[in-house]
């Protein structure tokens, strides 16, 4: 466990492992100096894209950026990491937003020379709000000696949802809910189609037997569908659109398939935290918020983030994973499949997630083009397989 205290002048490293005790390290940087290099790594990791000299130069750049706040927020702790089969983050302040999954480290090879790894290639890596949280989910564990009913549902996804016209014309004074009108307003309305999503959730579905599975796509995936589930399902799958308000962080919501003229007597489609903190109640072993910006929210000390993540663990889903900035579709939903593919073959969350990751970043990857052709795809920049983040419990 890595546990961080950012103050605006010092950060502290607090590490425990079984094999040492807790440790605690002043880290060589400010708060401040730690808070301006994560917005810079930020920034780099949607500008560093290969194929351009531009991109090529920008993943340099979060390269040599990515070792440096390696140095300073993992070294010190390094010998312990290295021994540790996972690592849990117990993050603060600025690196909430942080994807320890692409940091760099150098190291030597077994033929002698030196390069770069991204710890994604190195370590299985998830966070949680607190050791005692972890503590309490670890308890909450489902019991794998009791047997199941059969009545829960093992995945339910949502994808591919609908928009009306009036909302994706993007005229703000035509749209008749009163929220979505705010929301288009203020220009922090995206409802481009998501085509890559139906493949998707289509593409987790088959993983799992027939009975046990259900999939809402299109027209189907509705704000009541989802109210619905109730404690029915153990993994729930949300490809969608995520909307992040940074000004109240409980309007952030997921956005779902929307009715034409928005009835009195239908749900709008916009499933805000607020709903989900004061309606929604799971027995979810995973949530999976494949969205962008999913993993955001309003940062309150000792509180960590409060938005869709925080909202969705509330309500009983015991890990949750989110992303931590605007993903591609396609890239996602090959990621998404990959993870479930090794999910349901027995691999612990945080594992599963890592060895989906090592997949892209292996190199160029063939996804299914617009017209049926097979499309080679290189997804090996950390913009592509580093935003989703394990949040709660890896098990």
């Amino acid at each position: 466990m890595l546990s961080y205290l950012a103050g605006d002048d010092e950060v502290y490293l607090f590490a425990l492992s079984r094999e040492r005790g807790p440790h605690a390290y002043t880290l060589l940087a400010s708060g401040t100096q730690v808070r301006q290099r994560v917005e810079r790594f930020r920034e780099l990791i949607s500008e560093a894209r290969p194929g351009t000299a531009l991109g090529d130069l920008k993943l340099t750049e979060l390269r040599q950026l990515g070792k440096d706040l390696y140095d300073i927020l993992l070294k010190p702790a390094e010998a312990e990491i290295e021994k540790a089969e996972r690592v849990m983050i117990v993050a603060d302040g600025p690196l909430h937003y942080l994807p320890l999954a692409a940091l760099s480290r150098e190291i030597v090879g077994e033929d002698g020379v030196k390069r770069d790894q991204y710890l994604a290639e190195w370590k299985p890596f998830h966070s949680v709000l607190s050791a005692t949280v972890f503590a309490e989910l670890k308890k909450d564990r489902r019991d794998p000696a009791k047997p199941d009913d059969g009545t829960a549902l093992e995945f339910v996804g949502f994808g591919d949802p609908i928009f009306p016209a009036s909302v994706t014309l993007k005229d703000p004074e035509k749209i008749a809910d009163i929220r979505l009108r705010s929301a288009a307003r203020q220009g922090t309305l995206e409802l481009a189609p998501l085509p890559n999503t139906r493949r998707e959730v289509e593409g987790i579905a088959a993983l799992f037997p027939p009975n046990r599975e259900q999939t809402f796509l299109g027209a189907e995936a509705t704000e009541e569908k989802v109210k619905a589930i109730g404690r029915g399902a153990r993994i729930l799958h949300f490809a969608t659109h995520a909307r992040l308000d940074d000004r109240f962080p409980l309007n952030s919501s997921l956005l779902l398939s929307m009715p034409e003229s928005f009835p009195e007597d239908r749900e709008n489609g916009i499933l805000q935290v607020w709903e989900i903190f004061e309606g929604m109640r799971l027995d979810a072993d995973l949530v999976v918020l494949s969205a962008c910006d999913s993993g955001l929210g309003e940062e309150q000390g000792g509180e960590g983030l409060i938005g869709l993540t925080r909202a969705f663990q509330y309500a009983g889903a015991r890990t949750v994973i989110a992303s931590l900035w605007e993903v591609r579709d396609e890239a996602t939903a090959e990621l998404m499949i990959r993870f479930y593919r090794h999910l349901t073959s027995g691999q612990p969350k945080d594992q599963a997630l890592q060895a989906a990751q090592r997949e892209l970043l292996a190199g160029p990857i063939e996804i299914p083009g617009p017209d049926g052709q097979t499309i080679r795809f290189d997804a090996t920049a950390p913009y592509y397989w580093a935003a989703f983040q394990v949040i709660g419990d890896w098990k």
